[in-house]
């Protein structure tokens, strides 16, 4: 039962910033500080999106008895970020990080990357925002990111 939540919408969201974090994950070794800065965000979301999950589906839980404004709200969070994370999904392929299994084009993309850093920082920037929004309302209903 969803009790007012789109499990799928949190499901698919969450299996993009995991398959986003594997990916990246993969070239990330030596990459800039600033990728690795980005790696984490989405390292987090994806664990948060995880926590939120069993929550919405737990008929008990303090997110789900909060109300429909309640329900509202995290249901447009979770707009909000499956629209950051399709942006960076776009980047990633821009720059070819999915899927990459050469040393030289992983040090190719990330030189590309470095070059581009304010539209990468700028994300990760969206994703920090929308990690604090996400830590903000698992806090509130008793549970910690």
């Amino acid at each position: 039962m969803s009790f007012g939540f789109s499990i799928s919408d949190f499901r698919t969201v969450g299996d993009l910033a995991w398959a986003l974090y594997h990916d990246c994950y993969k070239v990330a070794r030596g990459a800039p500080q600033e990728f690795q800065l980005l790696l984490g965000e989405i390292s987090t979301l994806s664990n948060a999106f995880k926590i939120l999950q069993e929550e919405a589906k737990d008929p008990n839980s303090a997110l789900v008895q909060a109300g429909e404004n309640r329900v509202q709200m995290v249901n447009e969070m979770v707009k909000g970020i499956a629209d950051t994370l399709k942006k960076l999904e776009r980047v990633a392929k821009k720059y070819q990080i999915l899927g990459s299994s050469s040393k030289r084009r992983q040090l190719w993309t990330k030189f590309k990357w470095s070059i581009e850093f304010s539209d990468i920082d700028s994300l990760r920037s969206k994703l920090v925002y929308h990690n604090s929004v996400m830590s903000l309302l698992l806090t509130s209903v008793g549970k910690y990111v």
